[in-house]
């Protein structure tokens, strides 16, 4: 039987251990809280690839298969992969009433959100130079950051991807050792492969682990981990290599061949052909791939401490971005270059450089996975910087050296403030004004939707920019007006085409309504969004309103005159609606 001082003793030694969890659990009911404040479902719709995920995922409950069956003619979804789809279909299956069931859909987000904090929480706790107050610290940093949060109250599967690679990063970095577990390794290479299922950057994330395998020269754990990829590997080059044929379902020859429509099929149906679209000439690509280069390799890193507050279009914001992307690098260089070099360090060269051959590289939601690595790397180079002052002011050296490090000490200090005040000012107050923003018009456009059920036969097709979430609440078929290619950002005359076949869409499908709303085209570059919203208002003074809201913020209009073409008062409509003959042309 133990002694009083001995069960003493042995609580002394727990409370240590119990302690940095206790703190933990207060970072995750915070993390919780502040979603749930952020009235989560407001920003359902807002992306679009939450409400195609979401109606996939019905497809999918409803034994359809994996289809898009908010689009006419039901195509195969091919753009991403079915995982995040078939676990949100086991929302529907519990709760099939729309949209009640989307906060049990951003509950599952969350799920994953508490998993990918746990996971920050022992990546930083098991880096040396790091103690356990610090990886506290920086998991909060990341667990409320700004991104962060607004991730973690979409259905979207950035937040879960995120967890599942940084779970199998941390999981292979204990795993791939000569005297590694057989079993972990396994684990951790099944977990690279599902994050694979859930996006193709698994794939980077797959080839850094390898690389991790090749270095440590366990080859032993070399064969588990390629074994176990291989599967989940073979179905993401399937795809790619032998992309399902889909048949467009439009009703007219010309619409068919149309720029409008071509782009906006390409949208749903095939990101190679995206990817083409987006870089059609030597010119675009070089020039695509120099804006990503810096957009990625420059910005992405310090655009979660910079943006939006700090970030300047000057020489002087630009020099700031270069060094905060390089303390960040010679933070966690260091570091490694000291403790060993992990999973993580090999494979974000690989994921950078697949973000930078896309041409839409949203850095924000891409890197979240190595969000934790960037904090830490930012931490320890201030540590490290703050080391060498303290040295210097304590030493014999000359006093122009101390007033030098005083000046970088006070420097670094205000510098420190100005991250924390963007930090909890920035783009927390963006956040927080998008879901303000979007709520007010929830109500508008759900009363479009009720009109759409009320007035119009289930056979009915709709033009909308949110056109998956009208399918969602109402089972009419939708699709959006047109779906811009970034090689128009860099032409400005193809973007003036596009903009001009706006009428494609409906043309084809034979749509017989366009809801127009005031936030349309608001996640476009602002050239487009401002063309875009400039043809709408003239939609607005041509086509026959059937519907306004009580705030006059979104508005139905009927399609009837492209079916009357003939008539002298569709004359206007169709001359803004079907561009002459000569724009009638696919090729961007």
């Amino acid at each position: 039987m133990p002694t009083a001082p001995s069960e003493y003793r042995t609580r002394s030694r727990s409370y240590p251990r119990v302690l940095p969890w206790l703190g933990f659990l207060c970072i995750a009911l915070i993390y919780v809280i502040a979603i749930v404040r952020l009235s989560p479902t407001n920003y359902f719709g807002m992306t679009e690839d939450d409400s195609i995920y979401f109606s996939s995922a019905k497809a999918l409950s409803e034994a359809k298969g994996y289809i898009l069956p908010s689009v006419p003619g039901a195509p195969p979804a091919t753009k991403y992969p079915i995982l995040y789809p078939w676990l949100l279909s086991w929302v529907w299956r519990w709760n099939p009433s729309f949209p009640a069931n989307l906060a049990d859909a951003i509950g599952v987000t969350i799920a994953f959100g508490l998993g990918y904090l746990i996971l920050t929480f022992l990546f930083l706790r098991k880096l040396k130079g790091i103690g356990e107050g610090e990886a506290l610290f920086l998991t909060a940093f990341c667990a409320l950051h700004p991104i962060v949060l607004l991730y973690s109250s979409s259905v979207l599967s950035d937040i879960p991807f995120a967890a599942m690679a940084l779970g199998a990063m941390l999981v292979a970095d204990g795993a791939i050792r000569l005297e590694g577990n057989i079993v972990t390794t396994a684990y951790s290479a099944v977990l690279v492969g599902l994050s694979m299922l859930l996006r193709v950057f698994g794939v980077p994330v797959a080839a850094g682990i390898f690389v991790a395998v090749m270095v440590r020269r366990a080859w032993r754990q070399l064969l588990i981990v390629c074994g176990c990829v291989a599967p989940f590997f073979a179905v993401v080059a399937w795809r790619v290599v032998f992309p399902t044929v889909v048949t467009p379902p439009a009703i007219s020859k010309a619409g068919a061949s149309s720029l409008g429509w071509t782009l906006t099929w390409a949208y749903y149906t095939s990101y190679l052909s995206v990817w083409k679209n987006a870089v059609p000439t030597r010119h675009i690509f070089w020039t695509v791939l120099g804006n990503n280069t810096l957009s990625v390799l420059l910005r992405g890193p310090a655009n979660y401490f910079l943006f939006p507050g700090l970030v300047r279009d000057t020489s002087g914001g630009r020099v700031l971005v270069v060094l905060i992307t390089a303390a960040i690098v010679a933070g966690f260089v260091k570091q490694a270059s000291r403790h060993g070099w992990k999973p993580v360090h090999y494979a974000l060269p690989f994921y950078l450089a697949t973000i930078v051959l896309w041409p839409y590289p949203v850095t924000d939601r891409f890197l979240l996975p190595f969000l934790p690595l960037f904090a830490s790397g930012l931490w320890l180079a201030g540590k490290h910087l703050l080391k060498m002052i303290g040295g210097t002011l304590s030493s014999s050296r000359a006093m122009t050296d101390k007033l030098i490090a005083v000046t970088i000490a006070l420097l670094i200090a205000a510098f420190s403030c100005a991250i924390a005040w963007n930090y909890i000012g920035g783009s927390r107050k963006l956040v927080e004004e998008e879901s303000r923003n979007r709520s007010s018009l929830i109500t508008a456009k759900r009363a479009a939707y009720a009109w759409l059920l009320r007035s119009t036969s289930p056979d009915a097709r709709v033009i909308a920019y949110e056109d998956a979430s009208v399918y969602l609440y109402t089972g009419r078929l939708s699709m959006r007006p047109v779906a811009f290619t970034p090689a128009a950002l860099h032409d400005p005359e193809l973007l003036e085409r596009i903009v001009a076949h706006m009428g494609d869409v409906p043309e084809a499908i034979g749509a017989q309504f366009w809801i127009v709303s005031d936030d349309d085209f608001g996640l476009e570059w602002p050239q487009a969004t401002s063309d875009a919203r400039a043809y709408e208002a003239r939609l607005r003074n041509t086509l026959p309103e059937v519907f306004r809201s009580e705030d006059g913020r979104v508005s139905i209009y009927s399609l009837d005159c492209l079916r009357r073409r003939e008539e002298a008062s569709c004359r206007a409509a169709n001359l803004l609606l079907l561009p002459p003959q000569g724009y009638h042309h696919a090729d961007p």
